[in-house]
Formats: structure tokens, C-alpha cells, sequence
């Protein structure tokens, strides 16, 4: 029968398998710049603040929405000063001044404009779109991070459990009760769970990395222990997440931009064939002459404007129908995107409820019972190493299929482009 002082350590080492879902609680944090523990929270925040790429696009946005005031400005006046029909006995020596303005057609001056315009919005969501997919990746790594240390955790646990088995073989084998291979088989099951630990801390290190470059800092740089918990929240329905993407995806908007923009270049092409228009006035100032002055007018003559015009409105015309099958593309891979992202979602979901409500509490039961059987004999020793494999499978599980809905939640907000708040609802 087994003595008291190991029961009680077998209760504790048991009991301590049985915090579902899993807590942060405890840790030490290391030095960093960033706030520590570290809440997922901050790492969006940090994302969006300093972010190199996110900078950059955002850069870009901006200058391209200074350019629609340049291209509404009619082109500048030419000024010239001429000498001008010179007599050759220099009786009189005449120089003229003249001042040159181009009249602009003020439907094209407004179709440049509107083509800037929309090209800034296709820049624009340009850099909405990578913000969107930097977020997602961060959110990403940050629970790459949650699951290596949750599961080392885990691991922590049963390899504490797997050394009070050790403790009871070798008691059992010293009088007669147990193998030596037993005991052989109970260390080689200790040393695989220790061998998973290096590959946790380098999941761990892999992620940490990554999150990293995303806040522009060294890559070896420290990072708090992380203070969200994976959790499963409710998920609107498909036909409002699909809504809410045709108004909110940047894929999408960036789509509709481009749509807008060849459908004014195709206005600009329809009017190609109006003529250039000109007002021009000289001065001649004639030395030892009469002084004279000078205005007029100019067109050019559209001898080709129409030919151009015409092939010019129809290649425009092939681009708006390119850009409409792209925006009925970008609508149609949002809708995938978002119901392949709902699958997982729920998959996921059914197997984390799975692993908490029964395969957890199972396992955590089944081997304390195995565990008090084996000390009193009433059960092989292979049992016990099942029933630990099964603890240690099943918690990791566990906390693998939370992980999993939040990358699956982190792909579902790319695909809508907007954030889900806390409750799952659309923000």
C-alpha cells in the first residue's frame, strides 16, 4: 500500500494537471521596453505605432493624397521675349514680349483630378491592407508564444508527475514488486518528455523572433510573459461578416478604387479628340520705331485626334471590364476566405469544448486512478505511462486547439477587415 506522504504528493502533482483553461499567472517578467506581462492588446497597439512597413505605406498614402491639387491646375503660361524682323540697316531694332496660356477644357482638368484622386485611395487601401495583415501576423505570433509556454507548463507538470512514477518504481523494483525494465522504460518516457520541451522553447524562440521584427526591434530582444488568455468567443454569421467585408475589406475597396480610376481615364480617352486651345498677346517695343502690340488665338487641328480618341476609349474600355471582373473577384474571394476562416473556427471550437469539458478531465482522472492502483499493485506498469502519455497529449491538445481558434479568429478579421471586439461582435 502506498505510504501517506506519497499519496499526498501524488494528489498535488495530479491536481496541479487539472487548471483548464490554461493562466498566466506567476511568471517572472523580463526586462523590455514593451509593458510586461504582455497583453495582446499592446501588441497591436505597437504594431500600428511602429511598424517600419506600416510607416512606409503609410508614407506613401500620404504624399500620393497631396497630388490631386497639382493635377486640377491648368499647365503654367510661356513667356518670350523675341528679337523680331530686324532690319538689316538697324533703323529701327524691334523687341518683342509675349505671353503665351494654354486653355484647358475644364471636364479634363476634372478628370485628372478625379483619377489622382482615386489612385491616392487605391494607395490608401494599399496601406490599410498591410496594417491588416501585420495585425493578423502579430496576433499570430503572440499565441505561437502562449502556446509554448502554456505547453511548457504542461510539460513541466507531467515530467514532475513521470519523476514521482520513477520514484515509485524503484521503490517497488527494491522489493521485488516491479521490473528493472520498469524503471528503464519510466526514465527513457521522462527523457522524450524533456526532449519536448526544447522543441517548446524553440516554438517559443521562433515566435518571439517574429513578433519582434513585426515591432522593429532586435530580433533577440526580450518580450514579456503574455497576460491574454486564448479564449472562444461567439462569431457573427456569414452573410453579415460577407456584408461587412464588401464595405470594410481593403482588398475590396482598393477594387472599387481601381475601378474608378480606369472608368475616368476612359472619360479622359472620350474626350481626346476636343482640339488644345491657346490665348496669346506680344508687345513689341520698337527702338527708334512706333511700338506695337499683337493678340490671337490658337487651336491645333484634330486631323488624328479621332483615330487616337478611338483606340484610346477602347483599351479603356477593356480595363473597366477588367476591373469589374476583379472587383467581382476580390467580393468572391472575401467570401471564401471568410467561410473556410468560420469552418476552422468552429472545428476548432468543438474540439477545445471537447478537451475541457471531457477528454481533460478524463485523462486527469484516470490517472490518479491509475497512478493509486499501480502503487497498491493492482495494475501493470504500462498502464501508467498510457495514462501519463494521455494526460500530457490531451492538455497540450488543449491548449493547441485554443491557440488554433485564435489563429483561425486573427485570419477572419484579414478576410472581413475589421476587428472582432471581445465578444465576437463586429466593431
Amino acid at each position: 500500500m502506498p505510504t501517506r506522504p506519497r499519496t499526498i504528493a501524488r494528489v498535488a502533482i495530479v491536481a496541479s494537471l487539472l487548471a483548464v483553461p490554461p493562466t498566466f499567472a506567476g511568471e517572472a517578467p523580463p526586462a523590455s521596453e514593451l509593458p510586461s506581462p504582455l497583453t495582446l492588446g499592446d501588441v497591436l497597439r505597437e504594431v500600428r505605432e511602429r511598424n517600419p512597413l506600416v510607416a512606409e505605406k503609410r508614407k506613401r498614402a500620404e504624399g500620393a493624397g497631396l497630388r490631386p491639387r497639382a493635377e486640377g491646375l491648368p499647365d503654367d503660361p510661356m513667356v518670350s521675349l523675341d528679337w523680331w524682323q530686324q532690319p538689316v540697316n538697324f533703323a529701327t531694332v524691334p523687341l518683342m514680349v509675349t505671353v503665351r496660356q494654354p486653355i484647358p477644357w475644364r471636364p479634363r482638368l476634372r478628370l485628372r483630378r478625379e483619377i489622382a484622386e482615386r489612385e491616392a485611395a487605391v494607395v490608401g487601401e494599399d496601406a490599410t491592407e498591410t496594417l491588416r495583415r501585420l495585425l493578423a501576423e502579430a496576433r499570430r505570433a503572440y499565441f505561437d508564444i502562449v502556446f509554448a509556454v502554456e505547453s511548457t507548463r504542461t510539460n513541466e507538470r507531467v515530467a514532475s508527475l513521470l519523476e514521482h512514477v520513477v520514484e515509485v518504481t524503484q521503490a517497488r523494483f527494491q522489493v521485488g514488486k516491479a521490473l528493472q525494465t520498469d524503471v528503464l522504460r519510466v526514465q527513457s518516457e521522462l527523457l522524450v518528455v524533456e526532449n519536448e520541451r526544447l522543441d517548446l522553447d524553440r516554438t517559443r524562440d521562433e515566435a518571439v523572433t517574429r513578433l519582434n521584427g513585426l515591432l522593429d526591434r532586435p530580433a533577440d530582444a526580450p518580450i514579456g510573459p503574455p497576460a491574454t488568455s486564448p479564449e472562444i468567443v461567439p462569431l457573427p454569421p456569414l452573410a453579415q461578416l460577407v456584408e461587412r467585408a464588401v464595405l470594410l475589406r481593403p482588398a475590396i475597396r482598393r477594387a472599387r478604387a481601381e475601378l474608378q480610376v480606369v472608368e475616368a481615364r476612359r472619360g479622359l480617352a472620350q474626350r481626346e479628340g476636343l482640339p488644345e486651345l491657346a490665348a496669346w498677346a506680344g508687345y513689341m517695343a520698337n527702338l527708334r520705331g512706333v511700338d506695337a502690340f499683337t493678340v490671337g488665338v490658337s487651336s491645333t487641328l484634330p486631323f488624328f485626334a479621332g483615330r487616337r480618341r478611338a483606340a484610346l476609349s477602347e483599351a479603356a474600355g477593356a480595363d473597366v471590364a477588367a476591373a469589374h471582373l476583379a472587383l467581382a473577384a476580390a467580393r468572391r474571394q472575401a467570401e471564401v476566405e471568410i467561410r473556410t476562416a468560420l469552418l476552422q473556427l468552429e472545428t476548432a471550437a468543438r474540439h477545445t469544448r471537447l478537451h475541457a469539458d471531457k477528454l481533460v478531465p478524463l485523462a486527469d482522472a484516470a490517472m490518479e486512478s491509475t497512478l493509486a492502483s499501480y502503487e497498491s499493485g493492482r495494475i501493470e506498469f504500462l498502464s501508467v505511462l498510457e495514462a501519463a502519455r494521455a494526460v500530457r497529449m490531451h492538455h497540450i491538445d488543449h491548449i493547441q486547439f485554443l491557440v488554433e481558434f485564435e489563429r483561425r479568429r486573427a485570419d477572419l478579421q484579414q478576410a472581413v477587415g475589421e476587428e472582432l471586439d471581445e465578444g465576437g461582435a463586429l466593431r
